[in-house]
């Protein structure tokens, strides 16, 4: 029974290093107290009831995730993968799926290094499995609508400039996956609550966005350029930009006063100041309301590319001069794929709509939390 008691501690304490370090000091304390136990039965069973709950915590915390993760990759490549060699989309959609999945896969590495693992309970782990699965599902919608869009391949030519686009809107999810994991670490300590609301209402935004634009707000910028420039005025277009513009100075101002009402009640040890708390939270909101309008509005185009609206034909057929151009009998086809493959709210929101809030956030919370220097009395010399 000996070597049977000696065998079950030497899985527990093997199964520990599986563990993060809050879980393994109530491992090491589990180990100790056996020795407590006069009886062998008795520490058999306290050995066999500590392997359970040692084993199930691996599986939570370890094994579960991996395989979740596994299943998201097998998915994406089973996507975003095949392509005809003469579609142009075929190699940037495989960079692609072999970019994000390194990127997912060597990240939390990484920042686990600076920041720590993940914070204890349900809601950060949460939301980073919700945060990967957005992530993996926008790279597999845009995949297929540039698949869609880009059938004629040799009339939609993958050039330099194009090709940079790709590879910076890798590194825009590069960003979005490390303020995720940022967010939910260990030493960046929250208020309860302020994250998930900020979370909640970027959601919510973008939800009411993806209602008034299905197919992204490129059809109304251009609508209004050109009646700028002499066209005929549409007013929905311009009232659709306006409720744009407005969501974009509203989330920054009410997620901001939200936080700081939070933050300033919390007076626990270990906590961001609530100014910094303000501050990630209001580019937490505006960055969930970019990210899930833009897998929203470009999973539409990819289902649904007969339903997305032709762009006015092209004064140009080919983009690109040295390219042929395009028969009249392609003409159509050119078009209806060149406003499938434009469609949708994608790489450039992506990167600029989280910077509006932190600015907008970093000007509320100046004006907020600021404090001019005391005014020297009169009479006192000037320090030198």
């Amino acid at each position: 029974m000996d070597a049977v008691i000696r065998m079950l501690a030497g899985l527990v304490r093997g199964l520990a290093g599986l563990l993060g370090e809050h879980r393994r000091d109530w491992v090491h304390a589990l180990l100790a107290e056996t020795d407590d136990l006069p009886a062998r039965s008795a520490r058999l069973a306290w050995l066999g009831g500590g392997l359970l709950l040692v084993t199930r915590e691996v599986l939570m915390s370890r094994i579960i995730q991996a395989l979740a993760f596994v299943a998201g990759a097998v998915g994406l490549v089973w996507i975003a993968w095949p392509g005809a060699s003469t579609n142009s989309a075929t190699p940037v959609n495989r960079m692609y799926v072999v970019g994000i999945l390194v990127l997912l896969a060597g990240l939390p590495l990484l920042v686990r290094r600076y920041v720590g693992p993940v914070r204890v309970g349900w809601a950060p782990l949460s939301a980073r499995l919700g945060g990967y699965a957005v992530v993996l599902a926008l790279v597999a919608a845009t995949a297929v609508q540039q698949r869609i869009g880009n059938q004629l391949g040799a009339y939609f030519p993958v050039i330099a400039p194009v090709w940079a686009m790709d590879v910076g809107f890798l590194l825009i999810l590069a960003g979005y996956v490390a303020g995720l994991l940022v967010l939910t670490s260990r030493r960046v300590q929250f208020t309860r609550r302020i994250l998930p609301a900020a979370l909640g209402i970027g959601a919510l935004t973008a939800g009411v966005l993806f209602a008034l634009a299905p197919f992204g707000i490129g059809g109304a910028i251009e609508a209004a350029s050109h009646s700028l420039h002499g066209g005929p005025a549409v007013p929905a277009d311009y009232l659709l930009l306006a409720c744009f513009a407005l969501a974009a100075l509203a989330i920054p101002v009410t997620v901001h006063a939200m936080a700081t009402r939070l933050a300033d009640r919390d007076n626990r040890p270990g906590l961001l100041t609530p100014a910094w708390q303000a501050l990630l939270a209001t580019g937490a909101a505006m960055a969930t309301a970019a990210i899930l309008v833009a897998l929203f509005t470009t999973a539409t185009a990819a289902l649904l590319p007969h339903q997305v609206p032709l762009q006015p034909a092209a004064v140009c057929p080919a983009c690109d001069p040295r390219a042929p151009v395009v028969p009249t009998n392609l003409r159509h086809e050119y078009q209806f794929e060149e406003s499938v493959g434009s469609s949708g709210d994608g790489g450039m929101p992506l990167w600029f709509v989280p910077l509006i809030g932190i600015l907008l956030g970093a000007l509320r919370g100046h004006l907020r939390y600021y404090t001019p220097p005391a005014p020297q009395p009169k009479g006192l010399p000037e320090r030198a």
